[in-house]
């Protein structure tokens, strides 16, 4: 599968495309510049030089991509997925943004209007069928390419939108994709990354969340 990130030159993005690579699929990473997006592919392959990855500008990455996966920050978003719109018609668009912010050392959740950041992602998108997902893994572990244990919680109104990403989830040596719900639940699993924050800082780790019983 073709899969874009969408402000994919942060840890997130390159941290799931090299994963998604390392499974087989051909990963193209966004960005406003080229030349950016072309430096995190660049990063990425000399992990690994047989990795099918490419950089692109968001629009070229969004046209050409099956699946699109948005890893723009939360305060982008808003500016950068409307001109994207006609290229994501029909697509699965899928968000891993968190609305979070940082003030003397401590994170928050921001609140957004429309509920959670990825119902956010609909309401820009209207054409579009938006899943959220990947919220809460750690980038870093990503980038590492150890196995993860951790659960990715697929929250979308779609029930075969959500299979799919659910399915995808486990192309991650050590992921379960875990049933969440619809997309109105986003912003629950948005919250769980604020407060992985501060276990995180607290136990100074990487921590995931797995569903026990499931």
């Amino acid at each position: 599968m073709r899969i874009a990130f969408i402000g994919g030159t942060g840890e997130e993005g390159m941290g799931l495309a090299y994963r998604f690579a390392r499974a087989g699929h051909e990963c193209v990473i966004g960005s406003r510049s080229r030349e950016r997006a072309e430096a995190a592919v660049a990063e990425l392959r000399e992990k690994d030089d047989k990795l099918a990855l490419a950089g692109a500008t968001n629009d070229a990455a969004a046209a050409e991509a099956e699946l699109v996966v948005v890893t723009t920050p939360f305060d982008a978003q808003a500016a950068t997925l409307p001109p994207l719109a006609d290229a994501l018609a029909g697509k699965l668009v899928v968000s891993t943004v968190v609305p979070m912010r940082f003030a003397e050392g401590r994170a928050s959740l921001v609140p957004v209007p429309e509920g959670s950041a990825a119902q956010q992602q609909q309401a820009l998108l209207p054409r579009s069928t938006v899943v959220a997902a990947f919220q809460n893994l750690s980038a870093r572990k990503l980038l590492r390419g150890a196995a993860l244990e951790a659960d990715v919680v697929v929250c979308a109104d779609d029930a075969a939108a959500k299979a799919r990403i659910m399915k995808l989830a486990a192309d991650i040596e050590g992921v379960r994709g875990i049933d969440g719900g619809p997309l109105a639940n986003a912003g629950l699993v948005e919250g769980i990354t604020v407060l992985l924050v501060a276990i995180n800082r607290a136990y100074k780790t990487q921590a995931g969340i797995r569903i026990a019983g499931v």
